[in-house]
């Protein structure tokens, strides 16, 4: 019973030591080319049935919670998958546990992601307020207006430009409103609203060709970065 018995005790030790480790809040910024980093937040638990589990945060995203569905560690490596994004990463454990550097991989492409114990990532950044949803909202609608797709496309977060795919999407839509409306000719209305983390700038307008009035709407999120935009008619 002894013989059997110590390595048991040997294998429980050791995965309170790895969870220990690993288990709690985590913060990193994944660069992506061409774009601000996206803050992450990753959550780790250790259950009592001596596995992991995990929740990621993507903040400049609007994602909380999203699940994580294999998590491994030991004293030096971690490794984790999320299937529903088709991502994985793999990164080594720093001496002393306050970091885990390593590499995110996702739909062919690999980038380098860095955890770094405690910390809100909400809190790295200056705050994107009403007065600079104000000032980015215009120059975003002057930047369309102009035909400045390249300087749009920049703003633009990752899940926006994964929706549009090319920046072909901007140009055409350019070319619509101008068929449609016409020229700006003058603003009715202007205003910012808070909706949750997004800032949602408003801009009510005349055009030329267009007996009523147009709406175009700009949403930003915590990073400035343009996750919805929309141009219509209202009532």
């Amino acid at each position: 019973m002894q013989t059997v018995g110590l390595p048991i005790v040997v294998l429980l030790a050791a995965v309170t030591v790895v969870g220990q480790s690993i288990q709690g809040d985590w913060h990193g910024a994944l660069d992506v080319e061409n774009d601000a980093p996206l803050r992450l937040a990753l959550h780790v638990t250790l259950e009592n049935s001596g596995l992991f589990k995990a929740t990621l945060d993507s903040v400049d995203e609007d994602g909380t919670a999203l699940p994580v569905d294999s998590f491994t560690a030991n004293a030096s490596a971690v490794r984790f998958e999320m299937k529903d994004i088709g991502g994985t990463y793999e990164g080594k454990i720093a001496a002393g546990g306050s970091s885990i550097t390593g590499s995110w991989k996702q739909n062919g492409g690999t980038w380098p992601l860095t955890w770094e114990r405690g910390g809100d990532p909400a809190d790295m950044i200056e705050l994107f307020d009403g007065k600079k949803a104000a000032q980015k909202g215009r120059s975003y609608v002057q930047s369309f207006y102009e035909s400045k797709f390249s300087d749009l496309w920049a703003k633009l977060s990752p899940v926006m430009r994964q929706a549009l795919v090319t920046a072909d999407y901007l140009t055409k839509l350019r070319a619509q409103v101008q068929q449609r409306f016409g020229a700006e000719v003058n603003i009715v209305e202007e205003n910012v609203k808070s909706d949750d983390a997004l800032q949602i700038y408003n801009r009510i307008a005349k055009f030329e060709n267009f007996p009523g009035k147009v709406k175009f709407q700009v949403a930003f999120n915590a990073r400035g970065m343009v996750t919805k935009f929309s141009i219509r008619p209202v009532d």
